[in-house]
């Protein structure tokens, strides 16, 4: 079923491209079309056109006309799609009348069994019928849910008396809601409240715990906690350091408040010893009727973030995270598991775009999909359905999208796309800095630095997208698949306006070795005269490898910083860059060899040479993505010194099946052991592993946020009995600050 799945999506893209053929050259769509779903029913269809259109929206369900939506005139409509019923598919196409002329998209697929939004619920006076300060309550939840900014993943009720607010809270938000208290006949009875309206379960589950000073709970999982036994009752639920463990970091906040013009307001003294434990500044407010203290848990210490392809721009293949010294699988535990399962992505063995995690968020591409997901819990906070998102063949090519603390950045045919990162909204869309280049090129390159987003113009169907059948492993050593993603000409722009900063133009430069670090912008290009004559960027030539050149930007500036002649074994199978404050790092693969170059990052010269036989020429043997850490660059099997290029070690934890290496600061991750998920100790050279877990094909398992992220990967895999699930390790022991 699953390749049967996967034959028809592959002759529906098909039948795409050629319907995108048919009106290419004349096509007035700029942005989209996008799906968000906003509801377990409903939908939000956009897309942009050059001017003002009259459109409708067709759409079919099971081979049948399913709706027909008529859209007035306008050049950037939204349309609300209603009555989808879960686990189906859809078809619909957009068409746009100019004059007695009809312009028709391609066919695109919606997908509801992707649609994760929670279902809403009833109003509260019809559950809790009894209750005389229902409006009171209500004004409550909305008081915390504004204070405390956050609506979405899990909020933990520490001390229950009625679930009366907890309900509230989950319906003015999207919160699951998980209940505690150390009264089993509260619980019960909320239980029963709960389950008498079909309620139970889904979004609300409620927990006797023996002692509220320990919960059983994950560290660092909850983005909202409150307490019904403080706000109704003004009695302190076991300690608030317990509820500072549990709190999630990077803003998961406790809002906290009592009643204070009765006699159950908490005395002062017993309030300043409950929060003693806390090591969190602590806010404090009062209304007229209530008391409010509230602390936000910051970001966990020495935590990194995986912003790019490789880890960050300079492509280390390392987010700098300590895992709190946490170097073996077994030194981990699980944090959540869920969703996204396969169904979500392609197959694992094109090779897709890793995912993403910085600031609490994990950002995971899948078929021409994305879902932003709660890096600390699992929670779904947002997805997009984008026909046009798909890229393949990573090794090739540089990454699609980048991030930083507040937004997504993704290249989409012509444009970058800057999406709000907390709720998926679309806010700008930038362009490439020649407006006449969009009929012929799109945006390719992408990567984002201080206040700048940096592109590249490749002409347009050279970038991958082609995902089934033997070719499309992208494993070859010559031929198909190994020729590489080139630009015709490289820019930075604004992140807040798009505005244009510089362009630089010169032969072509190839995006497997574009890395920035500060003030340098780094790359090699060749400006052998035949190559730009070629109608594709995607280029396999042997001219690629004559008339190279290292070349260093000023970041900001565009300007010329220095340049070297450069001649290097031709990186027929791969040709990457990675940069570290002192050095640049160049690795080729040919001819059964890995070589590896550093050069001065201060002025490009010469430094070392290094070179060792390919473990393999199949399943990534050959094509492996070079990990800097530590001052060591590691290239399986060998790690070499950063500074002298002496080998220091030829045992490293050693690939099995395809896939590529990420690095924390005492270990490697990779697909090891059996073909698992694996871990590589640095001192010990100890390789642990998790049972019947796999990566994807490529980069699918990332170390950020002080955690090991696994979004699924590795659907397809005929190779072991997988637990497709994404999952998130947490180090079994973290610090409290």
């Amino acid at each position: 079923m699953y390749w049967m799945n996967r034959i028809l999506i592959g002759l529906a893209v098909g039948f795409s491209c050629l319907s995108m053929l048919a009106f290419a050259e004349e096509s007035p769509f700029q942005v989209g079309p996008y799906v968000q779903f906003l509801t377990p029913s409903t939908a939000k269809l956009c897309w942009r056109t050059e001017r003002s259109f009259q459109s409708v929206v067709d759409i079919r369900h099971d081979g049948v006309d399913f709706d027909s939506i008529p859209v007035d005139s306008s050049h950037d409509p939204c349309v609300l799609l209603q009555g989808l019923e879960p686990k189906s598919k859809y078809i619909y196409q957009i068409t746009l009348f100019s004059g007695e002329k009809e312009i028709k998209s391609a066919s695109h697929e919606i997908d509801t069994a992707m649609n994760y939004t929670k279902y809403p619920l009833p109003d509260y006076a019809s559950i809790f019928q009894d209750d005389r300060n229902e409006s009171r309550v209500e004004t409550l939840a909305n008081t915390i849910l504004t204070a405390a900014g956050v609506s979405k993943g899990y909020c933990v009720i520490y001390g229950c008396v009625n679930g009366r607010l907890a309900y509230e809270l989950a319906r003015q938000s999207e919160f699951t809601v998980i209940g505690f208290d150390d009264d089993p006949s509260r619980i019960q009875q909320i239980r029963r409240q709960f389950i008498k309206n079909n309620l139970y379960g889904v979004r609300f589950t409620f927990h006797h715990a023996p002692s509220l000073d320990q919960l059983p709970l994950p560290d660092a999982f909850a983005n909202l906690i409150v307490s019904e036994r403080m706000l109704l009752e003004g009695a302190l639920p076991g300690c608030a350091e317990e509820a500072a463990r549990i709190l999630r970091p990077s803003g998961g906040i406790a809002w906290l408040g009592w009643p204070v013009q009765n006699q159950r307001t908490p005395d002062v003294e017993k309030l300043d010893d409950w929060l003693r434990g806390v090591p969190y500044p602590i806010a404090r407010n009062q209304s007229d009727d209530v008391a409010w203290l509230s602390f936000r848990r910051p970001s966990l210490p020495d935590a990194g973030s995986w912003t790019h392809q490789y880890g960050n721009p300079a492509n280390t293949a390392n987010s700098g995270d300590t895992l709190f010294g946490a170097s073996r699988t077994d030194h981990m535990s699980v944090q959540w598991l869920g969703r996204p399962g396969a169904d979500f992505g392609l197959d694992r063995n094109p090779r897709m775009p890793s995912p993403l995690a910085v600031n609490g968020r994990l950002f995971h591409q899948g078929m021409n999909r994305l879902a932003a997901m709660d890096a600390y819990n699992g929670a779904i906070l947002w997805t997009l359905e984008i026909p046009d998102l798909r890229r393949v063949n990573m090794p090739r090519d540089a990454g699609n999208w980048c991030a930083d603390d507040d937004y997504l950045y993704m290249a989409i045919q012509e444009e970058c796309w800057k999406i709000n990162a907390g709720n998926g909204k679309l806010e700008k869309v930038f362009h490439m800095p020649r407006r006449i280049m969009e009929s012929t090129h799109e945006w390719g390159f992408i990567a984002s630095q201080n206040d700048w987003i940096y592109g590249s113009c490749v002409k347009k169907g050279s970038v991958y997208t082609e995902f089934f059948g033997n070719e499309s492993w992208y494993d070859q050593t010559s031929g198909y698949g190994t020729g590489k993603i080139c630009s015709d000409l490289l820019f930075a722009c604004r992140k807040d306006d798009g505005r244009i900063v510089w362009e630089y133009e010169g032969g072509v430069v190839i995006h497997s070795t574009i890395a920035l670090r500060d003030e340098k912008f780094v790359f090699v290009e060749s400006r052998h005269p035949s190559l730009k004559e070629l109608k594709t960027s995607r280029i396999e030539n042997a001219e690629l490898w004559l008339d190279q050149y290292l070349v260093c930007l000023d970041s900001a500036t565009g300007e010329k910083i220095w340049e070297k002649p450069l001649d290097t074994h031709d990186g027929v199978v791969v040709f990457f860059l990675a940069m570290t404050d002192a050095s640049i790092i160049i690795s080729s693969s040919s001819q059964g060899e890995y070589h590896l170059y550093s050069f001065s990052a201060d002025n490009g010269e010469f430094n070392w040479h290094s070179s060792h036989p390919w473990p393999s020429d199949n399943h990534g043997g050959h094509m492996q993505h070079p990990a800097i850490v530590n001052q060591t660059v590691y290239l399986e099997p060998c790690g070499y010194d950063l500074k002298t290029g002496e080998r220091i070690t030829e045992s490293m934890g050693r690939h099995s099946g395809c896939a590529t290496y990420a690095a924390t600061s005492n270990a490697l991750i990779y697909r090891g052991d059996s073909r698992r998920i694996s871990m590589w100790d640095f001192n010990t050279g100890e390789v642990t592993s998790w049972f019947n877990l796999r990566p994807s094909c490529w980069l699918s398992v990332i170390p950020a946020g002080g955690m090991i992220l696994a979004p699924e990967g590795g659907g397809g895999c005929s190779c072991g009995n997988w637990l497709e699930t994404s999952v998130g390790f947490m180090p079994a022991k973290i610090s409290l600050q």
